[in-house]
């Protein structure tokens, strides 16, 4: 991307993907950005932001967001008590509010650590228990939950109603995992797709952290693997 910001994501579109989730327009102006995406196809579904920068400045992201067609906004987190995580819940409730203002359904993107039990509760429970599922939304990463020894099916189907798009990320079996295309590691692939289209998701985000292959490459595995899960 930062070498062919357009190049790059003419090769995105021609793979086959519907949408993206973006984090800007580039060297483009706003409205250059939207006509080029038109013009190959790509629609700019989703993008994300931190927790800090939305208390901060939450209406000039959400609106410029919106003004890029976008629909739904993630935010992700670090933290590492069970009172950071009901801190954090109360804030993203604040956040969800304006995004609301706005038209964009704000979710909560987890990781690995969000499933570390304190006192017999995990940071998950606490942010799914302490936010409001009108204004918050929970993005669940599939690749993350296995990653953690959790069920992404078990999981997806526990937030039915509060789930809208998902990441579909695939690593290695073992204790020394890598992260590695959508249908070649230990995610059960099929299982977890059939259950995000049984919830209602709507977008099925490709994401891989690092890639042994060239990217375009690993994004086009990824993708052909995800269309035979597909059906």
């Amino acid at each position: 991307m930062k070498d062919d910001f357009a190049g790059t994501l003419r090769k995105v579109a021609k793979i086959g993907y519907a949408g993206i989730e973006g984090g800007g327009t580039g060297p483009m102006n706003k409205d250059d950005y939207l006509n080029f995406m038109r013009e190959i196809g790509l629609i700019p579904i989703s993008s994300g932001a931190g927790v800090d920068g939305l208390e901060k400045k939450g209406d000039e992201i959400m609106k410029a967001a919106s003004e890029l067609g976008v629909k739904y906004m993630m935010v992700s987190s670090g933290c590492k008590s069970a009172q950071e995580y009901m801190d954090l819940a109360v804030r993203l409730n604040a956040c969800g509010k304006t995004a609301n203002k706005y038209g964009i359904a704000f979710q909560y993107h987890n990781h690995a650590h969000e499933f570390q039990k304190f006192d017999g509760k995990s940071g998950f429970d606490i942010l799914v228990d302490g936010t409001d599922p009108a204004l918050v939304k929970f993005q669940v990463d599939a690749g993350w939950v296995n990653w953690a020894g959790e069920n992404p099916s078990a999981t997806l189907r526990r937030l039915k109603g509060r789930i809208v798009t998902i990441h579909v990320k695939d690593h290695t079996p073992g204790e020394n995992k890598q992260f590695t295309e959508v249908g070649t590691g230990a995610l059960p692939l099929v299982e977890v797709v059939r259950t995000a289209v049984e919830i209602g998701v709507q977008w099925m985000f490709v994401e891989q952290d690092t890639c042994a292959r060239p990217t375009i490459e690993s994004a086009e595995i990824s993708f052909r693997n995800l269309q035979k899960a597909l059906g």
